[in-house]
C-alpha cells in the first residue's frame, strides 16, 4: 500500500506548469498590461498583448515544439505559431509578422513570420528564436504587438501576465 500512495504523489509532483524561470516572448523594449478577461469583438480576450515595433525578435517562453501556423489566403493574412512546451504547457503567439518592408504591406504572406528555416515539430532551447512580431490577420493595421497566450493541457487559456513579470529579459535570442 506505501508503495501505491507514494507512486500516486510522485506522478502529481510532474503536473503541467509553467516553468519558474521562462524567458520573455520579446527581446527589446515593449509594454504591456493585464488585459487578460478584457471583453473583445466575440469574446474576452484570452492572452496579453505585448506592445512592440514590427520585425522585433519573438523567442521560445520555454524549451519545447513548434508548430506554425498560418492563413496566407485571408485578405490580410494570419501568421502564428504554437509552443507545446516540454512542460506540458501550450505558448500562442499571435499576429506575427506578415510585411515584406518596414510599412503595413501585408505583402509577405506568412513567409517573414516565422525564424529563418524553422521547421514544423522542430525542436526549440528556451529563449531560442522562433518568429517576429507584427500585425498579421485581425491586428493589421495597428500597433504591431504580440498577442501571448498560455494555455493549460486541458486547453483553458490562463492570465500569463504573472509569468510574463517573472520571466528573463533577453538581450538578443539564443
Amino acid at each position: 500500500m506505501t508503495l501505491f500512495v507514494a507512486g500516486v504523489f510522485a506522478g502529481t509532483a510532474h503536473a503541467a506548469s509553467v516553468p519558474a524561470l521562462p524567458a520573455f516572448p520579446v527581446v527589446g523594449n515593449v509594454n504591456y498590461i493585464d488585459d487578460f478577461g478584457a471583453p473583445r469583438p466575440g469574446g474576452t480576450h484570452k492572452g496579453n498583448d505585448i506592445m512592440s515595433i514590427r520585425h522585433q525578435p519573438a523567442v521560445a517562453f520555454e524549451a519545447g515544439t513548434v508548430e506554425k501556423w498560418a492563413r496566407p489566403n485571408q485578405a490580410v493574412p494570419s501568421c502564428m505559431l504554437v509552443l507545446h512546451g516540454d512542460s506540458g504547457m501550450e505558448y500562442w503567439y499571435i499576429h506575427l509578422n506578415n510585411d515584406l518592408g518596414s510599412t503595413n504591406d501585408n505583402d509577405a504572406g506568412c513567409s517573414k513570420a516565422y525564424a529563418p528555416r524553422l521547421r514544423n515539430g522542430q525542436h526549440v532551447r528556451r529563449g531560442q528564436l522562433v518568429g517576429f512580431v507584427g500585425d498579421s490577420g485581425d491586428a493589421n493595421g495597428i500597433q504591431p504587438h504580440l498577442h501571448f497566450e498560455i494555455h493549460r493541457p486541458s486547453g483553458r487559456a490562463i492570465d500569463p501576465y504573472t509569468y510574463l513579470n517573472r520571466a528573463k529579459r533577453l538581450l538578443y535570442p539564443r
